[in-house]
């Protein structure tokens, strides 16, 4: 195929490591972030969208499990939707999965950005030259968050598997305490009305949160990492939605048991209000405000330099499958990571962070992923229907078909509860992906999908025996073309 490297990326990530990275990018969003704008919106039943969201997330992770065990390459969703449905579907699904990325690594540096704000005003370092940037304190924490994820990632894929178990151990940690200690304050009067904007909020908020399911997805693009795939990416998907989306819903509640909706709606902090009243009912308001601080600090770290990881082995991959240049594809000598897509990812990055805002950042990164999750589960289907290229996967999807038209149709669904603005951006992509692949991809690519093998099978050569020719009575052999649509 054109563009293919022979370099190969190291399979250094185990169970642990692909799991960590699943879970820490999903928790640092959900809880860490969003919260006050899911609660604005939606209140206490903004856990329900939490749920529901986990609950379409969890039927695109069996299907990325099924085709991720039959293909563990990286590149993730792009490389599965690329071998199913052909490069026309893989230009769209590979920008739309890079830029997806790119806009949700944004949405976590910018997030990291609004807790340390407060720390760095505190020690009242250079107010007025922080004051006459035309940045805020939040987009510069976010620079400078990305900045170091950004180069850590460069540097050793090593480095940040071993970083993302640190982080999310001691996440998972701080959050146990806060539900432990939260669970026994709760107050049921303050979550009614558990629907306060009636059930029509629930589908609005779902499609801005499903921004927080996005690691399960980033498990599968570093597939071509991971150890014995067969296993470890099942656990490592499935198990991570699972457990998030519990993580999540009871974070919720017990986030709106404990504190007023008025007093947390649309906070980028709401979490560290909580522990405020949770700690402060053991004297230790203080201590619980700071570890909650330091979690969210951990939370939104894990999930950058996660999605910095995954992003970049997009158009690595997209580079290998000549989607995009070849020299994207290129791994460093000394490190062994693709240093070239590390750095154009990361470009993109810092403008995101630079242009955008926290609500715009998560609602882009959630409509570009809900089109190429809608078309993964389609790929899915086309795998399994036409048994092209061998397709033997040691994980198979259960409840199959209905698990992946069902993840599909509620995928491509989803999209129409996003803002106006959010649906053109998913309209200028698809355009954007047709004319990438017109212009650039056609005429480099050929279409070795299942999708184009099953249209038109290649031609088979066969020998027929013909007795004699009629011309010179000897005994001949011809070859003719079989298996075509002639």
């Amino acid at each position: 195929m054109a563009g293919e490297t022979e370099t190969q990326l190291e399979r250094t990530l185990g169970l642990k490591e692909a799991l960590m990275i699943g879970v820490g990018t999903m928790v640092g969003a959900g809880i860490f972030v969003l919260p006050g704008a899911a609660a604005a919106l939606a209140g206490p039943a903004s856990s329900v969208a939490f749920v529901v969201a986990g609950s379409v997330a969890m039927l695109t992770a069996l299907s990325a499990s099924e085709l991720a065990t039959a293909m563990p390459a990286s590149g993730g969703p792009y490389h599965f939707i690329n071998k199913g449905l052909g490069p026309l579907a893989g230009s769209i699904a590979g920008l739309g999965n890079w830029l997806g990325l790119a806009f949700a690594t944004a949405f976590y540096a910018v997030g990291f950005g609004n807790y340390v704000a407060p720390l760095v005003g505190s020690l009242n370092l250079a107010p007025g030259l922080v004051a006459s940037l035309p940045l805020s304190a939040a987009q510069i924490g976010g620079l400078v968050a990305a900045g170091v994820f950004i180069a850590v990632n460069y540097l050793s894929t090593d480095s940040t598997g071993d970083l993302q178990n640190i982080i999310v151990i001691v996440l998972l940690a701080i959050l146990g305490v806060f539900i432990a200690l939260g669970a026994t304050q709760a107050n049921l009067q303050t979550l009614r009305p558990f629907f306060p904007e009636g059930f029509d909020a629930i589908l609005p908020t779902t499609a801005l949160v499903f921004v927080s399911y996005l690691g399960f997805a980033q498990v599968a693009t570093v597939a071509g990492e991971i150890k014995q795939p067969g296993k470890n990416l099942p656990r490592a998907m499935v198990g991570g939605v699972l457990l998030v989306t519990a993580i999540y819903a009871v974070s919720m509640l017990i986030l709106l048991g404990v504190v007023p909706l008025e007093r947390i709606a649309g906070s980028g902090t709401a979490i560290a209000e909580g522990a405020r009243v949770v700690f402060g009912a053991i004297n230790a308001g203080v201590v619980g405000v700071a570890l909650l601080t330091f979690g969210g600090l951990l939370a939104t770290a894990s999930s950058a330099n996660a999605s910095v990881l995954s992003a970049s082995r997009i158009n690595y991959a997209m580079g290998r499958d000549g989607l995009m240049d070849a020299r994207l594809s290129k791994i460093h000598e000394e490190f062994a990571t693709p240093y070239r897509s590390i750095v154009l990812t990361g470009a993109l990055i810092l403008v995101f962070i630079v242009a955008g805002q926290v609500n715009a950042l998560a609602k882009a990164g959630s409509v570009l992923h809900l089109l190429v999750y809608g078309l993964l589960n389609v790929s899915l289907i086309v795998m399994r229907e036409t048994e092209a290229m061998g397709y033997d996967p040691s994980f198979e999807v259960p409840g199959y078909p209905v698990v992946p038209a069902l993840g599909a149709l509620l995928s491509f669904a989803l999209v129409g509860f996003m803002d106006p603005q959010q649906i053109l951006l998913a309209g200028a992509l698809v355009l954007g992906g047709v004319i990438w692949y017109l212009v650039y991809v056609r005429k480099r690519v050929d279409d070795t999908s299942a999708l184009a093998q099953y249209r038109s099978p290649p031609a088979v050569e066969v020998e027929v025996e013909v007795d004699f020719d009629v011309n010179d009575d000897e005994p001949v052999t011809a070859t003719e073309g079989a298996g075509t649509d002639d």
